[in-house]
């Protein structure tokens, strides 16, 4: 009986592991150069990515940095005459997914005694799928000296256009969140 206890307690630590681990986000990862004084940074320079093989989304994701940065108090200048460089990098990835496995704990009785089954908390489907993703790096360089980094990612989930723009929105959104505002005001 006392072996039955930690199997049961074994069992669920795992499932709650995997559980953590399958509502794991895409959470960017961010760099920021503690040696920046960024109160000294007026002005910034968008650069557009080479070999950019959508020019729709690489417009949007300027016009968004643009956006974002102008609320948190610079403003954009030329190339030669900016305090900084903005650039960035888009790119999309599929993702295909096969057969999945079931993962959850119960308990059942097998005549008299009592067990252990395994049974289905949670599962993702069985099948062939591709999932779409954005990738984005952005960096800002000053100097020739990066003192802001942000990479992250974003699954497109949706097939129209406009979804797809708000889910880029939502992830240039996110990667610069963490950008030191020269003032209190702030993107909606």
């Amino acid at each position: 009986m006392m072996q039955s206890a930690y199997t049961r307690k074994f069992l669920l630590l795992i499932a709650l592991l995997i559980a953590i681990a399958g509502c794991a986000s895409n959470k960017p990862e961010i760099s920021i150069s503690k040696e920046q004084n960024f109160a000294a940074i007026d002005t910034f320079y968008i650069q557009p990515p080479v070999n950019v093989s959508n020019k729709t989304i690489a417009n949007h994701m300027m016009a968004t940095i643009n956006t974002i940065l102008t609320h948190k108090g610079l403003r954009a200048a030329s190339q030669g005459e900016a305090d900084v460089t903005v650039v960035f990098y888009p790119s999309t990835a599929k993702k295909e997914e096969g057969k999945s496995i079931s993962f959850g704990l119960g308990t059942g009785t097998f005549g008299r005694s009592g067990g252990i089954s395994l049974g289905s908390v949670f599962s993702v489907p069985v099948g062939e799928q591709e999932s779409q993703y954005q990738n984005l790096q952005i960096d800002v360089v000053k100097g020739g000296q990066f003192i802001y980094s942000a990479v992250g990612s974003t699954e497109l989930d949706a097939k129209d256009s406009i979804a797809i723009q708000q889910n880029l929105t939502e992830l240039v959104t996110a990667l610069l969140a963490p950008y030191p505002a020269k003032n209190m005001q702030t993107v909606k």
